[in-house]
């Protein structure tokens, strides 16, 4: 059975496409799990660092507004188990066109992208689900697919108010659109510091991964997961842990 795990935050610069990319990354290359990472920010940050030299004939944004197949959009990765369904900057304009209820989009809007998707989730073990910032459609799309959400937070004193403001939105799916199965899978600590506020705020989501790595964005910068780029980094260690969780707690989730 697929497993379904969205990045949600909405504040930008959380750490959201750093850590759907490492927890795909080690998911696919160190335990040879079929993966389908789908980007949903707008900014294609995924897309730019995973698509490398490759010219998309589809995105994300065909798929939704002109019911291009998802299986024609999707590309493959320098990762054999690792494929990308990529975004681009018009992906803005999906929901601005779900907003409007008269419209095609707006017509059983929430569902649009869990549809779109149906045909093709069955080929992978893990769809990871790389959202923008804010709270759009677009997002609510994302929370109405997936089954779990990971918040990452760096810590500071106001992140875990973005923490509970997720909370009321996942309980808002679950009663309102009957996605009884949607939950907060877990809080990542991003950019840890040695700093009092660190240190409470880890106390408080009782979830701890590794001190800030400078070598995590220049692995980025070369096409990489962190694991390849430095795998003996705090930060590959960090995301490496995070994928053996995440496929123990699969394992133990099927039974």
């Amino acid at each position: 059975m697929t497993r379904r795990i969205a990045w949600l935050n909405e504040k930008g610069g959380s750490g959201k496409s750093t850590s759907a990319l490492n927890l795909s990354a080690n998911l696919a290359s160190q335990f040879g799990q079929r993966v389908l990472l789908i980007d949903v920010g707008h900014q294609a940050n995924i897309s730019a660092v995973l698509g490398g030299d490759q010219v998309a004939k589809h995105t994300l944004t065909d798929v939704l507004m002109h019911d291009v197949p998802a299986g024609e959009a999707i590309l493959p990765t320098r990762y054999p188990n690792l494929h990308l369904l990529p975004a681009d900057a018009a992906l803005s304009e999906v929901n601005v066109a779900m907003a409007d209820s008269a419209g095609r989009l707006g017509i059983g809007r929430e569902l649009r992208l869990k549809r779109a998707l149906q045909g093709i989730e069955r080929d992978y073990e893990f769809v990871v689900v790389d959202t923008g910032p804010q709270r759009t459609l677009l997002n609510v799309n994302v929370l109405n697919y997936v089954d779990d959400v990971f918040v990452p937070i760096d810590p500071g004193y106001w992140s875990l108010l973005g923490v509970k403001r997720l909370e009321e939105l996942v309980g808002q799916i679950r009663e309102h659109l009957g996605h009884q199965t949607l939950r907060i899978g877990g809080v990542l600590l991003t950019k840890v510091q040695p700093t009092n506020v660190a240190r409470q705020v880890e106390r408080q989501v009782r979830e701890y991964f590794g001190p800030l790595n400078v070598k995590v964005e220049e692995a980025h910068s070369r096409g990489l997961s962190v694991l390849d780029y430095a795998p003996e980094s705090a930060g590959a260690k960090a995301y490496l842990a995070l994928a053996k969780e995440v496929l123990f707690s699969k394992t133990h989730d099927n039974g």
